[in-house]
Order: C-alpha cells, then structure tokens, then sequence
C-alpha cells in the first residue's frame, strides 16, 4: 500500500486503516447481490456481479473484475480524502455556540456591529468553522445545527462567552472529527465559499447559450481557438493530472504512452475585455471534479499535429480514415452507486459496489458531448440519447471510454445540423455500456431556459450539507455467507411508504415540498414515497440513498408521489430540484485552483442530471406492481426540448402502462417539466 505515497499519506493511512473494517482488511467480503443487480436474465451472471480474479487488459467476462474490497482500499481518493481531513484539523477552528438567549445569537452581514441583521439566529449548540476574525468578531461557516448558513457573530458580549471552543469538550471532538470529513470531500473550490452571486450566473448563462454567445460565434466562425486551448500546455504527468486513479493505473499509462492522443482539459469560452476576444476559462462539472467522489474523468484525443502561432495541438477535424475519436478512461466512486443504506446508526454508510446506470448514463453522454464539441461545433448541445445497459458496472474500478463521430447531417425542417457520437464503456473486452449521442447545432434560435422562470433561483449555499453523513462514513458491507432474500412485494412498498424513517435530504438542498398539495394528494389515496431496498444479506427492506437519491443533494433532490388509481397504469408525479452541483459548468481561474469571482457557473443543468433522474424514477416505478421485482435498467433514452435550469422547483410524471407492447422487460415513460413547458422526455425499458 505504501508504493507511490508521500511520508504524510503512509502516516493518515496507518491511523485511518482500521477504522473502515472489511474494507481495510486484506480479505474482501464475500459476493452480495444488491436488488440492484439483475442487468443480465441469466442465473450466472446473477450469482457472479461481484467478482474476485484479478483483472487484466483482456477481460471479457464480468468474473475478470477484481474483488471491489481491494479496490475500494486503494482507492485514491478516500486516500486524498483523510490526507485533507488531517490538514484541516489541524488548522480548522471550530466553536459550538454557548451563549445567547433561548433563540440564539445575532448574525450580521459584515464584522461592523452596524451591518444589516440576517434572518433568524444562531441556534445554542450550533458547531461553525471559523473562517475569518476581527478582534471579537468572527466570520462562520455553519457545520451543524440551526441558523444563518454563513455570517459574521460575536465571541463574545459584556463580558459573556457566546462560542466555546471544542476542544474544550472532549464529548464533541469526535462529532467535530467527523465533520471534518464531510467538510474535505466537498469539492475543492466551494469549500471556503460563502455564496454564489446569481446576477453573474444569469449573465454567464446568457454569454453561453446566446445567439450571440461566444460559443455560437465561435461555431460560426469555424475557429480552432476551442480545439487549441483544449490541447495545448497539458504535460503527460501522471502524478500533477490523474491524482484520482491509481498510481501506474495500466490503463491511463497505456493511453498516456500513445504519441498520438492528446490529453484534453475542459476550456469554456467567455467574452473577454477585449471586443471579439473570448477568453478561456478551464471548468469542471457533474463528471470533472463538482462531484468529487461520484466519477473522475480523462479524455484525449487522436489526430494530426499543427501549429497554431508559436503552440502546437491535434487538429482532430483533419484525423485519418479511422475517424475522429475520443478515448480516455472513468474512476466512479462511491457517490456514484446503486444503493447506500443504513439500518441502524454503526451501519451507516454501508453500500453496494455497483454504480447506479444513471450515473453511467451521464458519462456517456458527457464524452460525446465533448468530442461533438471539439471535433465538430462548438456550441453542440443535446438533441436525444439512447443508452443500453449490457453488464453491471462495478465502482472503484478503471473503465475504458471510447468516442466516435459518425456523419454531419442537416434538419430542413428546424434548419439545424445533427450529428450522433457513438460512445462506449469497456474493462478490457468485456463491454459495459453504450450509447448514441446526437447532438445538434442550432444556427439561428439557439436553445434557451423555458419562460417564465422566476428571477430568483434557489441555489443550496456550499456547506457540508452537500455531503451525506452516510457517505462520511462510506463502507462494504460485512462478509457474510447467508444469501439475500427472496423478493417480497408487501415488504418492498412497507419501506417505501415509510416516510417517517426515510433518509432525508438536507434542508438546505430539498426541493420544497408543496405541503398543501400533499395533503391534497394524501386525501385521494395518492401518497409519498420513498427509495426502498432489500438488503445486503437477510434482513427487512429499508430506506436507501443512491446517485440520484440522496448521495448527491447539491446536484439532485425531489419529493415524489404514487398514484395507482389511473386504470391505465400506475403513475409517478412530483417535484425535482437541480442544485449547483449539476451544473453544466462551473468557472475556474486561469490556475485552475479557485471559483472565478462573479458569474461562477451556468444556470443549465448539465443533461447527465435529468437523465440519472428521470433513470431512477422510471426503474423504480416498474416495481410497485410487483412485474420486474428488483427491476434495473436495461435500456435508456432521452430526448432534449429546452435547457433544464438549476435552483428551481420542476414537475415530473411517470407512468407505468398496465398494457406492455415490449418483450423484453417494462417499459416505463416519464417527462420533467416547468409549468406547462416540457424540458425533457425519457423512456425506460425495466427488467429483472
């Protein structure tokens, strides 16, 4: 384990290894199969999802993937993870809040006493990290409990404490400890930030999406600026570039020694002071760095060498007969799976290592997003995906991505060019996924935000709230030799109707939930659901969190509904929130280390977000009736009528039809909506 770490990470790494059980240990966890699972009809593949040879470059059968207990313990981000936990303990000043009256502590706007009031107080036994001081005074950031999520406060009044420090509390070190945690896995340049000015996001999402947007114009132009500023100055370090994979990973050595791919970074352009002149401003988003342990990404390209100027980069629209191509490899983590559960406080966190297909989807979509964009428009955006589902993926482990581009075509009817980006997903030879990806070009009247959208938007400010506690605490199940029970239908909708025990989202994340409506609802027989799950080994069902399910508040939340009353078919309806964690991008400085001032992110969500939503909801709906049982998806599609925007309430439906016209599995159809505007359509094809 030691190979390749800094004195300092061997250090966190002997202290930490005992803490994670039979994830630390050097014997994995014998095979569980999660409901989850059943991606393929045969019974052997059914009893083999969680494999345990070691795997190479030719493996072609699900068998060849490693033991995920290995994985997981060498995993280089939970490694990245406590390196950072221990340099911010070390550093962090946290205080509870001890004084005040029964209702808290003021919090004002700024250090002077004079500065407006924010509503409400600090709540006696808030803990807050300390981000800045001024004599008495102390700038927060709230870790826990109730109040003004950042804001400035006393220490102290006439004489009186109103923070203690908890080191003075030994009962609490640990609570602090763990907070701690939550606090160094969110991503890097939110951590110190206390808001996100939504004037310039609204501007930002203009420049972008535009007809006069530095995107349009750059397609219009037919420039290779975008192409060269996604090429150039990347060195081939494997240690400065691909932190999050393995040390000597073969895969992303293999690509790294291949003279003819270029690595790529995520460059958006934005109108610069200069009149015509963009600017470039690396980005991260849903599948780069904004959702750190959900999928990392690397992409390069193939192509001829040209020089631009005084820089060389790969002109991929000048590639030889094999076609434009992007290759590169995904890392999905623990963010990313299928079912996280907790059934009681100690087991929290504990999950299964197979990565939820919505989170598949979204990295399918995102490398033929980007290869349209580099290698044909600039300002491609999508039109429809179809995605296919053919072997379980497993987490902590590095998959192949290959992406390639198929023949412009030209829409009389929208006056629109399209092309489709054939996209897969591989270890080895054993393939996990694909997709086709089409994507359009709009000349004249590009894609906009539907109308009527308030000015406002409600954005989660960053906290650790973006970080579930059951995901501080992310581990494999205990080995056990006892098989799962078999489904059971009463037991599934029992937890699923168990509101109460539910694992919630956090408030400052939620979508709002509309109380009277629900009420409204409860009355006809229409109530709230929640995720449900079987477990790991025998047990009752229970309340789970997933990638679009709770693991990742600040990108997806949603209240949802059951109606079974419709004779046509049983119905999902609700509401779904993008946070700004599903962004489509968010700008970085020029170092690449810091949020850019003002206009930080584009307002759009990035469409990996609907689809992982819309994924979750329709597969889950297919087992309320008891067909599909631990119903997964097989077969995916999407279709794109309107950017969807973040920080907003939208409804979705989805139906169930009693009547199928499928042989294969259930199909299931479902929309996400503003109002009366439809964003987005999807359809899913269930099976068990």
């Amino acid at each position: 384990m030691a190979a390749g770490m800094t004195a300092e990470e061997v250090a966190v790494f002997e202290r930490r290894k005992n803490v994670f059980g039979a994830m630390a240990s050097s014997d994995g966890p014998a095979a569980h199969k999660s409901d989850a699972t059943a991606r393929d009809s045969s019974s052997a593949l059914e009893n083999s999802l969680v494999p345990h040879a070691p795997v190479t470059d030719d493996a072609d059968s699900v068998e060849d993937i490693q033991d995920p207990a290995q994985n997981f313990r060498k995993d280089p981000r939970l490694m990245a993870i406590e390196v950072m936990a221990e340099r911010l303990s070390k550093k962090l000043l946290i205080w509870e809040v001890v004084g005040g009256n029964k209702g808290g502590i003021m919090v004002r706007e700024t250090a002077s006493l004079k500065s407006p009031e924010l509503k409400g107080r600090l709540a006696n036994g808030s803990l807050i990290r300390e981000l800045d001081s001024k004599g008495d005074r102390i700038c927060y950031q709230l870790l826990e409990g109730q109040g003004p999520r950042a804001g400035w406060v006393s220490s102290r009044a006439q004489g009186t404490e109103l923070l203690g420090s908890v080191s003075r509390r030994p009962e609490l070190i640990q609570r602090a400890s763990m907070l701690t945690r939550r606090l160094a896995m969110m991503p890097t340049p939110f951590r110190d930030l206390l808001s996100i000015s939504l004037e310039g996001c609204q501007s930002l999402t203009e420049d972008m999406h535009s007809k006069n947007g530095c995107l349009a114009e750059l397609s219009k132009s037919q420039s290779l600026l975008y192409l060269w500023h996604a090429t150039q100055g990347i060195e081939k370090d494997f240690d400065a570039n691909y932190a999050a994979f393995p040390n000597g990973d073969p895969l992303i050595s293999r690509l790294l020694a291949d003279s003819s791919l270029k690595p790529v970074r995520r460059a958006i352009p934005r109108h610069g002071s200069e009149e015509g002149q963009p600017e470039f401003h690396p980005v991260i988003d849903a599948a780069s760095g904004l959702l750190p342990d959900t999928m990392a990404t690397v992409y390069f390209l193939g192509g001829e060498v040209e020089v631009l100027g005084s820089h060389t980069f790969v002109n991929i629209k000048k590639q030889s007969a094999q076609g434009p191509r992007l290759q590169g490899a995904v890392r999905f983590g623990a963010q990313a799976v299928q079912s996280m559960c907790h059934v009681v406080k100690e087991d929290a966190g504990e999950f299964f290592p197979g990565v939820h297909g919505g989170a598949e989807a979204c990295l399918l979509y995102d490398a033929g997003l980007w290869l349209g964009r580099l290698a044909w428009q600039p300002n491609a955006t999508l039109k429809k995906i179809s995605c296919q589902f053919t072997k379980p993926c497993p987490a902590l482990k590095t998959i192949e991505i290959l992406a390639t581009l198929g023949q412009e075509d030209f829409d009389l009817g929208t006056r629109c060019r399209h092309v489709t980006v054939k996209v897969s997903m591989r270890i080895g030879k054993l393939l996990i996924a694909m997709a086709d990806v089409q994507l359009v070009s709009f000349p004249l009247v590009p894609r906009g935000m539907p109308e009527g959208l308030p000015n406002r938007c409600n954005l989660a400010c960053p906290s650790i709230d973006w970080v579930p506690e059951e995901l501080s605490k992310a581990r494999l199940p205990k080995p056990s030799a006892a098989p799962p029970d078999q489904w059971d239908t009463k037991g599934y909708l029992a937890a699923a109707f168990n509101v109460k025990e539910a694992v919630k989202f956090p408030r400052s994340c939620a979508a709002v939930e509309d109380v009277t409506k629900g009420a409204e609802l409860a009355a006809k027989g229409i109530l709230r659901v929640e995720r449900a799950n079987r477990p790991f080994g025998p047990g009752d069902y229970r309340n789970d969190l997933c990638f679009p399910g709770g693991l990742a508040p600040a990108a997806i939340s949603h209240v949802h509904y059951f109606d079974d009353s419709d004779s046509w078919g049983n119905r999902f309806e609700g509401t779904v929130k993008f946070g700004p964690q599903a962004t489509e991008a968010c700008f970085l400085e020029k170092g690449g280390k810091r949020l850019v001032s003002e206009g930080c992110m584009s307002l759009a969500a990035h469409f990996g977000m609907p689809l992982a939503a819309l994924d979750d909801f329709l597969a889950h709906l297919a087992r309320f009736d008891g067909k599909e049982k631990n119903s997964v998806t097989w077969k995916l599609d999407m279709e794109v009528h309107s950017l969807v925007p973040i920080g907003h309430e939208l409804q979705f439906r989805c139906i169930c039809p009693r009547q199928q016209t499928t042989n294969v599995g259930t199909l299931v159809k479902g929309d996400i909506s503003f109002e009366d505007k439809i964003l987005v359509t999807a359809s899913v094809i269930a099976t068990s």
